[in-house]
């Protein structure tokens, strides 16, 4: 069994003032009074639900896990270093990218699963897009897990700021970089398995989300009226992960094996090209036959990671309510699927 997530981390921060990054709100000597202590709070309570995902149906940790919201590799490392989950030895891939406030994705794997082949970030910057700020970048990563060849794309898209329309373009702009990614290595492996994860600031039902023409697990949790983070009453189900064509899932009641979506191939002139980026040498076993079979997605969330009173009963239990500290986890619940081996007929609970 592998278990694949993703996981806004709500503002992780190291307590170091870092170089043209806005982190000052995250500071010792902010209102915040951020310091060594809250810090490892906040480091504890994440390793706490990381350990908790990667004990689903008592799997041997998580083998993938996206993240939006970490300031560097510095926190990451010691994240990796909590008690809790330092035995799974987790390594971090990351880049900087030029957003103001410094938070960033980064994507989490675990060696005994995923071994990473090459990974490189994106811009959402061009001559049209983002000249005046630039928002975070898409990390790609190519790499096995288990024995299974994949493409990973790490998101997490411009916000809503301004209203939910007015910034709607911003999103499918993020949407469009991300579909030519895919485009660009579809053209050279048809077969090409996708697995595009990420805080999206939409919901599955979406223009930008359906742009991409994946098979979306969660919009049935969405319609079921499921959410991921909940604002003024009312829930939204921004954290997903979605797959292409190329996946099998699990055997239907009829015991047959089907294909969970349409193959997409639209294409377009690129903004961004993978065949740039030292990819023009397949990697060995790249066409392997090996299967892993999608079995499941969840929204991951508890008692512990809820609210239990006050004005927010019944939210994700976040780490700050405004400048107060609140001791919790995240404003949101982690995004999960799980994935099995052909061969392992060990039933998911």
């Amino acid at each position: 069994m592998f278990i694949v997530g993703f996981y806004n981390f709500e503002n992780y921060y190291g307590t170091t003032n870092q170089l043209n990054v806005a982190d000052e709100e995250f500071l010792p000597n902010s209102a915040k009074q951020y310091n060594s202590v809250r810090f490892k709070n906040k480091s504890a309570q994440l390793a706490s639900v990381i350990y908790g995902i990667g004990k689903i149906n008592n799997a041997d940790g998580i083998s993938l896990l996206g993240i939006a919201e970490v300031e560097n590799k510095m926190v990451l490392k010691k994240l990796a270093d909590e008690p809790m989950i330092k035995k799974y030895n987790y390594q971090f891939l990351h880049f900087d990218s030029k957003d103001s406030r410094g938070i960033d994705v980064a994507l989490m794997c675990q060696p005994a699963h995923f071994k990473p082949y090459q990974y490189r970030s994106y811009s959402l910057t061009d001559a049209t897009h983002f000249t005046t700020y630039a928002t975070r970048d898409i990390l790609y990563v190519q790499g096995e897990l288990d024995k299974a060849w994949v493409h990973i794309l790490v998101n997490h898209w411009p916000s809503r700021r301004g209203g939910e329309n007015a910034s709607a373009e911003k999103r499918f702009w993020a949407a469009r970089v991300c579909k030519r990614i895919m485009d660009s290595i579809e053209n050279r492996d048809p077969k090409a398995k996708f697995i595009v994860m990420g805080d999206f600031n939409d919901n599955p039902n979406n223009k930008s989300l359906k742009h991409l023409k994946m098979y979306n697990p969660f919009l049935k949790l969405f319609n079921r009226g499921l959410g991921s983070m909940a604002y003024r009453d009312s829930w939204s189900l921004f954290d997903q992960i979605l797959l292409n064509a190329n996946w099998r899932m699990e055997k239907e009641k009829t015991g047959h094996s089907s294909k969970i979506a349409t193959a997409t191939r639209l294409s377009q002139t690129g903004v961004a090209n993978i065949n740039s980026y030292n990819s023009t040498n397949t990697p060995p076993g790249a066409y392997s036959n090996f299967e892993l079979i999608y079995c499941k997605s969840m929204i991951y969330r508890s008692s512990a990671l809820t609210e239990q009173h006050g004005k927010y009963q019944g939210y994700p239990k976040r780490t700050w309510n405004g400048d107060q500290f609140n001791g919790g986890y995240s404003d949101h619940y982690p995004a999960v699927i799980i994935f099995k081996a052909k061969n392992d007929e060990k039933p998911l609970k």
